[in-house]
């Protein structure tokens, strides 16, 4: 516990003074105590802040330790755009081999059960309401759309509301590959215009798994292909959603989300760590 928090303080202080960010001179925890505070907390207590704030008093991890109120305001004072940032230096810092096969997919974030989305007060309206097609169920939330690499470490993600469909989601994200990147889905992304400029565009072939009545079928060994590495994305789902608790508690959709982006990161840290070649 003590070396893991060492090693990921050390990483914090690092990419704070490579993105320019400065303490306050009155801030008794700084910038790279807060972020290390928060990978814990979303790696060991399922963001439960409380809990990690008893912890961190009891082993003495930080030198001083702030009032849970005033924890939970830094965390909020830090913008989206510095912890999505923090995310995409992670993310290269580990990325040590090169990859041509890109998967993509989304998986659900439940804010709470159906029968209570009627009185539900931090997500509200229809847009929300949506569809698992694998479970074969309705969910009341988001769901987080995302690229992950060949050995499952997230390249992208982008949230949207639970009742948008994966393709309008896919539009969302920026598609930062490399030339030539294979990117693999299921049948939810069959969109031949889109292939096509993504081919012509952006050098990018998109392998999407065929309905039976398709006008574009792949060959048998495109769809073993697709069927044996969209593996990958299902277990790094289930990786990811093992960090969250049965029911997120938040206060804002903010808050929400911002935690789902924590489970994140800290899931890509955790598994880009084992990646690194010695």
């Amino acid at each position: 516990m003590e070396t893991q928090s060492i090693f990921i303080f050390c990483l914090a202080d690092a990419i704070v003074r490579a993105i320019g960010l400065k303490d306050d001179s009155q801030s008794k925890m700084s910038y790279a105590e807060v972020i290390t505070f928060v990978v814990l907390s979303a790696l060991h207590y399922q963001c439960n802040y409380k809990t990690t704030r008893l912890v961190s008093l009891n082993c003495r991890l930080f030198s001083h330790v702030l009032s849970h109120s005033r924890v939970v305001r830094r965390i909020h004072n830090i913008p989206e755009a510095v912890w999505l940032m923090i995310f995409s230096i992670c993310r290269d810092f580990f990325f040590t081999h090169s990859s041509q096969e890109y998967i993509v997919d989304s998986f659900p974030v439940v804010v709470c059960q159906n029968y209570k989305r009627f009185r539900c007060k931090l997500f509200q309206g229809k847009k929300f309401h949506g569809y698992t097609a694998s479970k074969k169920q309705f969910f009341f939330g988001i769901k987080v759309h995302m690229i992950v690499d060949s050995h499952g470490i997230p390249m992208e993600f982008v949230f949207t509301p639970g009742a948008e469909s994966d393709i309008r989601g896919f539009n969302r994200l920026n598609l930062e590959l490399p030339k030539g990147a294979v990117l693999y889905a299921d049948r939810a992304y069959t969109n031949h215009a889109l292939e096509d400029f993504l081919k012509a565009e952006l050098d990018m072939t998109l392998l999407a798994k065929r309905k039976k009545n398709s006008r574009r079928q792949h060959n048998a060994y495109d769809e073993l292909r697709i069927s044996l590495t969209r593996n990958k994305i299902e277990t790094t789902f289930s990786s990811i959603s093992s960090l969250m608790p049965r029911c997120i508690r938040a206060r804002t959709e903010r808050g929400f989300c911002l935690k789902v982006l924590f489970f994140i990161l800290a899931y890509t840290i955790k598994a880009s760590v084992k990646n690194i070649r010695p």
